[in-house]
């Protein structure tokens, strides 16, 4: 990390009239280090290997605002993406009941149909019935008119 530091504090003698200035502000060359860290890992970022088990303290340490900002924003896509699953699920399930729910409804509604068929056709045989019925009423009543009649021609 201390080669990646600004030349200021270089150990080669040309340069050393350069330190002083930065020991006057009261840094040291490791308190300047540290805060340069954050451009440090913009300019040349230290590639992090997966078998490197000793250096998962320093990542935390050396995480700049800039790997916090995109950790979150994977983070939040990652939450984004999860949530976009579960509600693609949920209007999958819903899209599904709904489905059931129609077939069922279409299967009573065609019970209801049948019904009203059953119903409309027993209605129109009574009606027939009913009509027929009353044809024979008038026939039989014009016949006991007739009869009447008849019986009071006979009697006069």
């Amino acid at each position: 990390m201390m080669s990646t530091i600004s030349p200021v504090f270089s150990t080669e003698p040309g340069l050393l009239t350069s330190v002083l200035p930065a020991f006057e502000t009261s840094f040291t060359p490791w308190d300047i280090s540290h805060l340069f860290s954050v451009f440090d890992s913009l300019i040349d970022p230290k590639p992090v290997s997966t078998h490197d088990y000793g250096s998962v303290n320093q990542i935390g340490s050396d995480m700049s605002p800039t790997d916090n900002t995109d950790e979150r924003k994977k983070k939040r896509k990652l939450s984004n993406r999860e949530s976009a699953k579960r509600s693609r699920e949920k209007k999958q399930k819903h899209l599904e009941e709904m489905s059931i729910q129609l077939n069922q409804l279409k299967i009573q509604n065609q019970e209801l149909k049948n019904q009203l068929r059953y119903v409309l056709y027993h209605c129109q045989r009574t009606k027939m019935e009913n009509d027929r019925l009353l044809m024979e009423h008038r026939i039989l009543h014009d016949k006991l008119l007739n009869i009447r009649q008849v019986l009071m021609f006979r009697q006069t």
